[in-house]
């Protein structure tokens, strides 16, 4: 499945990941993802996107809400 997440709430820009997992994804949770140096904590827009022309990098974690 492919999903789009947002670093910011106001960003404009949308990037595509890739997810394996088993749990459940929803818009507005928050998933973890491998940036160039470092993980990031990114807010889900929307599930079940098309596959981009391109490769994608995979959502790393899912997080609880206690681990915001």
């Amino acid at each position: 499945m492919f999903v789009s997440v947002k670093f910011q709430p106001r960003d404009s820009r949308i990037y595509t990941y890739s997810y394996d997992g088993a749990q459940p994804l929803r818009p507005g949770d928050m998933v973890k993802v491998d940036c160039q140096t470092e993980s990031k904590t990114v807010s889900v827009v929307a599930v079940d996107v098309p596959k981009p022309p391109f490769a994608c990098k995979p959502i790393v974690a899912v997080l609880a809400k206690g681990e915001l």
